[in-house]
This record gives structure tokens, C-alpha cells and sequence, in this order.
């Protein structure tokens, strides 16, 4: 069991649809304190620059996500995202997001995709 009795499942449904909804609270409770994510175009360390990083996202180019499958094995998730932006002339991109979800909440989060979309 993890968090409050959330399966992985949960949380990583949680953590998209709280990243849409722009739910900040809501997102920080879904972590670890010891939190981390590692991607193309950042790191960051604990709740709060997790959040600031997915918000950063948010404010600057992000449109939504849109969650095409979701694979869960035990505490591992795997999710294949298309990522849909602002930005005129770039196309949605598939996005993969790893996140492992401990007794805290989400505690590691790696994500891979080709950033040439985004720099242009």
C-alpha cells in the first residue's frame, strides 16, 4: 500500500489529471518528501521544485497532456503521454514518464522524449 491506501495506480492518475487541472496542493500531497526527477530538460529534488517544475510547464507552454496508456507493475508505472503545447508550430509529442510510487507517495519520477520540438 502506499499514501493513504492509493494504489501506484491512483497516484499516477492523480498526478496527471492534478497537472491539467493546475492543483498545485493536490500534486505536493502525491509526493515523497524525498522526491526526485530527472528528465531531457531538467532535474529537481523534493515536493516543492517538482511542482515548480511541472507548473513552469504549465505557465509557459503546456496546454494538457493527454494520457494514452498507463502500465502499472507493483509500485513502478510506466505512461506514455502526448504532450500538447501552445507553441504555434509545434505538433503534440509523445512523452514516456517512469515514476515509482513508495510508502510516502511518488518517490522517483525519470522521463525521456526528443526535446527538438520545444528548442526550436
Amino acid at each position: 500500500m502506499t499514501t493513504a491506501g492509493a494504489t501506484a495506480r491512483e497516484h499516477a492518475e492523480d498526478y496527471f489529471r492534478g497537472w491539467n487541472a493546475g492543483d498545485a496542493e493536490a500534486l505536493r500531497g502525491l509526493f515523497d518528501p524525498q522526491v526526485s526527477f530527472r528528465g531531457p530538460m531538467g532535474v529537481a529534488d523534493g515536493p516543492d521544485e517538482c511542482v515548480a517544475g511541472l507548473f513552469g510547464m504549465r505557465e509557459g507552454f503546456l496546454e494538457e497532456v493527454v494520457v494514452e496508456k498507463l502500465l502499472v507493475d507493483g509500485d513502478e508505472v510506466v505512461t506514455w503521454f502526448e504532450m500538447r503545447t501552445r507553441l504555434d508550430g509545434v505538433d503534440p509529442f509523445p512523452v514516456v514518464n517512469r515514476m515509482h510510487v513508495g510508502p510516502d507517495g511518488i518517490d522517483r519520477i525519470r522521463v525521456v522524449f526528443d526535446p527538438r520540438p520545444l528548442l526550436g
